[in-house]
């Protein structure tokens, strides 16, 4: 009996996974939170760097610059991890995990004390969604745009400016109903990781768009150059 209730093979090492990583999150939130920040924001770069194309362009232009006999010089570290990539792991580790963590804790505590009600569960996704998220996501542009190498505060409002609102609408129709589901098929244990993994799949694709149209206008402005 017991071998048959216990989940085998791949199965039973993801329930044990899960389980330590819940157990861990509940003993250290804002650690665990911000360095599955830190490992998510990795990957999402390391994949969007990769599909968008730029990865491939920046070899490229150092293979080009080698054989013009000047080689780009990197560090240790950056011979070995693409440094975007370990910049973008680091603001998640330094700066989004814990934003996040923080923001939807005041979220939690002004909602703790109120009666589980449909009007307060319509207020916090209200909250969430009018608030919270918005200023997530500004950080995330910005953030976004500082690891692409822009200095200029002015040119970095822009960005935010010309992608805030359809990352928002995208994230008003997405994540209420992503939200919705949790509240209603998965139990609380759960919402973080279920999060996490959502937040990921759209943060990626976000990011790789971003960099689509940073790579189209960097080939644009080469060409007009050559043109002139």
């Amino acid at each position: 009996m017991s071998a048959v209730s216990r989940p085998a093979g791949r199965q039973g090492i993801a329930v044990a996974l899960l389980t330590a990583y819940l157990t861990v999150l509940a003993r250290q939130p804002l650690a665990t939170k911000a360095c599955t920040t830190a490992t998510l924001n990795f990957l999402q770069e390391e994949i969007a760097q990769r599909s968008s194309g730029m990865r491939a362009a920046e070899q490229a232009q150092e293979k080009q610059a080698a054989l013009q006999g000047a080689p780009v010089r990197k560090s240790i570290i950056e011979r070995v991890v693409n440094k975007r990539v370990l910049q973008f792991s680091l603001y998640g580790l330094l700066v989004s995990g814990p934003l996040n963590h923080f923001m939807y804790e005041i979220l939690n505590r002004v909602f703790a004390n109120r009666p589980k009600t449909k009007t307060n569960t319509v207020l916090a996704l209200l909250a969430q969604n009018i608030v919270i998220s918005p200023i997530l996501n500004s950080v995330f542009l910005a953030a976004n745009a500082v690891i692409a190498g822009e200095r200029s505060v002015e040119k970095i409002v822009a960005v935010v400016r010309a992608r805030l609102l359809g990352m928002m609408k995208v994230s008003w129709v997405v994540f209420p109903c992503v939200q919705l589901f949790a509240a209603r098929a998965l139990p609380p244990l759960v919402w973080v990781p279920f999060f996490n993994a959502v937040a990921f799949v759209f943060g990626t694709y976000f990011n790789t768009q971003g960099k689509k149209r940073a790579l189209q206008a960097k080939r644009a402005e080469e060409q007009e150059g050559k043109r002139e």
